[in-house]
């Protein structure tokens, strides 16, 4: 059952050909400044990119700085506008990351998870596993209580939301491929596995701990879903399905759903759902459904299902062929 944890997949194994292999403490301060560094490449692109946009609106007139109520409603729709532009941004976090993997640590993109064999398959898998997990904790939620259904609301606004969808593509990757495909897959270079998947887990929920809403029921969702993608790419010896599991997951809450991301409300969705008064601890409250009980089941089954299930089996030839680097 538990074997993921000692037979190390092949994407492990090439990366213990890595040229610089710190230690964990010294691997965690790398991270904290690899994450400094990439987020303040995002701030510097965003705050250009506000400051035009805002300067364009506001010759037009559809901006005013006046007075007080003006400007608190001129920053409200700059940073509404700003949340799609966001989530393309987090594309530099994921060349950055590959760029230090690559030119730092000297690991290939196959020890990171970028396997040629079946990515389209395994993306594809993965765009469908996420929408029924988040969908199963959506149902779950409506049948005990937790939430109210409002109907359906895209109305003409489709090329928002396929906005959105290539934006939640490009920020989920970016995500994993930091905390995933650098962070724990280095620290299992001079750890054991278990430690690796847990530790990176922790670091990914503490990622989100000044977003709004957050609670202790968020932070333990927010681990397990961090080990339920470790354990899953560890099976898959792929990082293309987590990547697709984690897009479609906060794709499907926001934008299908209608329910807020990790404490960020969505602009555009195909359905609404509110969450109902005094069912915080199944709908998570402010959060959104992800600091709620009804994920924590969905999750908890996941992890227990891909704990079992088989994994794939890597043709060793492949492998040492380099086909794959």
């Amino acid at each position: 059952m538990f074997e993921v944890f000692e037979k190390r997949p092949p994407i492990l194994i090439e990366a213990e050909k890595a040229r610089f292999k710190p230690g964990f403490a010294i691997q965690v301060l790398i991270f904290i400044a690899v994450f400094i560094i990439t987020n303040l490449a995002q701030s510097i692109f965003l705050t250009i990119y506000g400051a035009v946009w805002s300067t364009i609106k506001t010759i037009k007139g559809e901006l005013a700085f006046d007075d007080d109520k003006a400007l608190a409603e001129a920053i409200d729709k700059i940073q509404e506008h700003l949340l799609l532009p966001t989530l393309f941004t987090f594309g530099i976090i994921t060349l950055l990351v590959i760029v230090y993997c690559r030119y730092i640590e000297r690991r290939s993109m196959y020890s990171m998870g970028f396997v040629r064999e079946n990515a389209f398959k395994d993306y594809i898998r993965g765009l469908f596993t996420g929408f029924v997990m988040f969908a199963s904790a959506v149902l779950l939620a409506f049948v005990s209580g937790g939430l109210r259904y409002n109907g359906f609301v895209t109305g003409e606004q489709f090329a928002l939301l396929i906005g959105f969808l290539v934006g939640f593509m490009i920020q989920g990757m970016a995500e994993e491929v930091l905390v995933r495909g650098y962070f724990m897959v280095s620290v299992a270079n001079r750890s054991s596995v278990l430690f690796a998947v847990l530790s990176s887990s922790i670091v990914f929920a503490i990622l989100h701990i000044f977003n709004s809403g957050i609670s202790l029921t968020a932070m333990l969702n927010l681990v397990l879903f961090g080990v339920f993608t470790a354990v899953y790419m560890l099976k898959m010896n792929s990082i293309w399905g987590i990547c697709a599991i984690h897009s479609m997951w906060n794709f499907a809450q926001g934008n299908i759903f209608g329910i807020s991301v990790s404490g960020a409300r969505p602009t555009v969705s195909v359905f609404s759902f509110e969450l109902k008064p005094g069912a915080e601890l199944i709908n998570g409250g402010s959060f959104g459904l992800e600091g709620g009980l009804a994920v924590t089941v969905v999750l908890a089954l996941s992890l227990v299902f891909i704990i079992n299930a088989k994994g794939r089996e890597v043709a060793e030839k492949s492998h040492k062929s380099g086909s794959y680097r």
